[in-house]
């Protein structure tokens, strides 16, 4: 999900806040609306490689809806350009929206580290399970009252001092 160290939502982000951020500052060229064009289409291929074969219809609908947008060739003048751009990065807002509900991209804002980050124990936890000691983050770590199991199997020793059990300072006579 992350390419060198950044998520494939949060730099989607920064391209949708280009477009659609009433104070972004204006594309005073065609090579500027050219050039967001393409991040966008990239931006939704990342997407796609994310949730390859999602269990949620709806995610799967609006990625072909995205795809449509995308695989239209915008007008050649200026206006109808933009428009063109706009409406893509709806749809694509609309696809990250879509996946961080359905639990396959985070929704955060800030977004919650990668699974692979020095604090990923730090992600906001999605599902808590206390009677069993468990609670699954927002990037697929478990978290267990002994560690954690990371979502590519490895397991974490715990990162804190477990309190000590009494009796475990009993000395044992014999």
């Amino acid at each position: 999900m992350a390419q060198g160290g950044r998520s494939v939502v949060a730099s989607a982000r920064e391209t949708l806040a280009l477009v659609l951020d009433e104070n972004a500052p204006p594309l005073e060229h065609d090579h500027d609306v050219d050039y967001l064009l393409l991040r966008l289409r990239g931006h939704l291929m990342e997407l796609g490689l994310t949730a390859p074969d999602s269990p949620c219809p709806t995610v799967e609908k609006v990625l072909a809806e995205a795809r449509h947008v995308a695989d239209i060739d915008g007008p050649g003048d200026y206006v109808g350009a933009r428009v063109h751009l706009r409406r893509l990065a709806e749809a694509v807002d609309v696809v990250i929206r879509e996946m961080a509900g359905a639990g396959l991209v985070c929704g955060h804002l800030p977004e919650c580290p990668s699974a692979d980050a020095d604090d990923c124990e730090a992600a906001r936890v999605r599902v808590s399970r206390p009677e069993i000691g468990c609670s699954e983050l927002c990037n697929g770590v478990l978290i267990f009252d002994t560690g954690c199991l990371m979502p590519s199997g490895a397991v974490v020793a715990p990162r804190r001092v477990l309190p000590r059990t009494g009796s475990e300072s009993k000395a044992v006579d014999s």
